[in-house]
C-alpha cells in the first residue's frame, strides 16, 4: 500500500479471500498504523496474480500471493485460515520464519492448543476466539455475575452465526464457557450447556441465560452486525503483537489484564 510511513506495522494476511481475512486487508486502507504487506491465499485459490484492489476495492496493486515464507521483511502474520490447514500446512512454516503470529481462526484441538503453546516459547502468538474489545468487556460483566448466583442456577449458552460456519460450539461460546466456569468455583463446567444454531448470514450472536429454581431469569446478549469489530479489532491486536516479546497472548493481555480476579 502506498501513502504509509516507515513506521507503519507491515502484515501478512494469511487467508486473505475468506470472509475475516478479506475485510481485515479492507480496513486496513484506512489505518495509519499498519499496512498490508503482503495477502496470501491458499495454492489453487482462483484470487493468486491479483491484485489486492480487484479483492477488495481501493487502489493497492499489491498482489495476491500463495506463499507464507515470502513474506521475510513483514512484522506480524495474520492468520484467518482454519485449524486443519494451520496445523498441517502453516505452523512448522512460522516456525521457521519466527515472526510474531495472530491466529485469527478457531476449532482447534486440545493437542493443537499445545503445539501452539511450543510455538509461543520461541515467538510472540496471539490467540483468541473473538476480537472484539466489546466482546471481552462483555465476558467480564457475565463473570462478575457468575460470582453471584446462587447455587441453583442454571447456565445456558446460546450462540448464532452464519450458515457455513464449520465449527460448532464457536470459539466465542468456548471462550464464555470456559470464562464461566473459571470465575466461580461452583459452577460445574459439564453443565453449562451450549446451543448452536446456524442460518443465513447471520454475523454472529452469544446469548447467556441464568435460570434459577425462584423463578428469575437473566440474560446477557452480545450481537454483531457485520464483521467490521472482528477485523479492526484485528487490526488493532496484530499492531499490538508485533511489539511483545514471546509468549502465548490472549484479549485480557491485550486490553489490560483482567478486572475481576
Amino acid at each position: 500500500m502506498q501513502g504509509k510511513g516507515l513506521n507503519m506495522v507491515r502484515l501478512a494476511v494469511v487467508g486473505c479471500t475468506g470472509k475475516l481475512g478479506s475485510v481485515i486487508v479492507k480496513n486496513a486502507f484506512h489505518r495509519k498504523d499498519v499496512e498490508i504487506s503482503y495477502a496470501i491465499a491458499r495454492k489453487g485459490n482462483r484470487w493468486v496474480g491479483h491484485t489486492v484492489s480487484e479483492l477488495v476495492g481501493g487502489q493497492s496493486d499489491l498482489p495476491v500471493i500463495d506463499e507464507i515464507e515470502a513474506a521475510r521483511d513483514c512484522d506480524v502474520f495474520v492468520d484467518c485460515t482454519n485449524a486443519e490447514t494451520f496445523m498441517r500446512d502453516s505452523y512448522s512454516r512460522y516456525e521457521r520464519m519466527g515472526k510474531p503470529l495472530v491466529i485469527a481462526t478457531t476449532a482447534f484441538s486440545g493437542e493443537a492448543v499445545e503445539e501452539i503453546r511450543r510455538l509461543a516459547a520461541h515467538i510472540p502468538v496471539f490467540m483468541s476466539g473473538n476480537f472484539s474489545v466489546a466482546l471481552h468487556d462483555f465476558i467480564l460483566a457475565l463473570k462478575f455475575y457468575a460470582r453471584r448466583i446462587s447455587p441453583d442456577t442454571d447456565i445456558q449458552i446460546i450462540e448464532y452465526h452464519h450458515n457455513q460456519k464449520k465449527d460448532a460450539p464457536s470459539g466465542t461460546a468456548l471462550m464464555i464457557k470456559e470464562a464461566l466456569s473459571g470465575s466461580n468455583k461452583k459452577i460445574d463446567r459439564e453443565k453449562v450447556k451450549v446451543a448452536s444454531i446456524r442460518g443465513g448470514n447471520i454475523f454472529g450472536e452469544h446469548e447467556v441465560v441464568f435460570a434459577n429454581s425462584r423463578d428469575e431469569v437473566v440474560t446477557f446478549r452480545h450481537r454483531v452486525s457485520s464483521r467490521e469489530a472482528f477485523a479492526d479489532g484485528a487490526l488493532e491486536v496484530a499492531a499490538w503483537t508485533a511489539r511483545q516479546g514471546k509468549g502465548l497472548y490472549n484479549m485480557d493481555d491485550f486490553c489490560g489484564g483482567k478486572t475481576f480476579t
